[in-house]
């Protein structure tokens, strides 16, 4: 298992995670490179791609994503502020970041009911801009629940398959 940093962001409005932000973030601060500065852009792109896999048709999605991180890390680290990864846990013996166990909600299909955030006790759930259901802390979603995906009515709700899970349980 990698020791480097995990993050989970929200590239193309899809959950995506991250190897390797916070050191990329931390060396570019050390660098003086500002969130304005001219070379940030190709910087963080290159530096994303050091630890993870970036399709070319997605890059100005995954710059957009970067760019917001990095003003938010830069703004926290000039005023002195401490960052903290967050803490989720473990599930078997795993982190809790490296099972990709979470929802995905299909904007085309939610209607904005809000069944599935009434339902989800772990804030795993927000409301977007558009008044429909959006996932904001996918690490926060018990793994193996679906309970939400039980009460939306439109099926606007994907989880990966309970098989998923078995490759990370211990073996017998």
């Amino acid at each position: 298992m990698s020791d480097l940093s995990y993050r989970m962001l929200f590239i193309g409005g899809v959950p995506t995670g991250l190897l390797g932000l916070e050191e990329l973030f931390s060396e570019l601060y050390a660098e003086g490179l500002t969130p304005q500065s001219a070379e940030l852009d190709e910087r963080l792109v290159r530096g994303v791609k050091k630890h993870n896999f970036v399709p070319k048709p997605a890059i100005p999605d995954y710059l957009a994503a970067l760019k917001s991180e990095y003003l938010k890390f830069y703004g926290a680290k000039a005023a002195g502020r401490t960052i903290v990864a967050r803490d989720y846990g473990t599930w078997q013996g795993h982190k809790r970041e490296s099972i990709p166990w979470f929802p995905t909600v299909s904007s085309e299909l939610c209607n904005g009911c809000g069944r599935c955030f009434d339902m989800c006790a772990h804030e795993v759930y927000a409301w977007g801009e558009d008044g429909k259901v959006i996932v904001v802390e996918p690490f926060l979603c018990v793994v193996g629940c679906c309970f939400c995906k039980s009460v939306c009515d439109p099926h606007a709700l994907l989880f990966p398959t309970q098989d998923l899970l078995n490759s990370y349980r211990p073996k017998a």
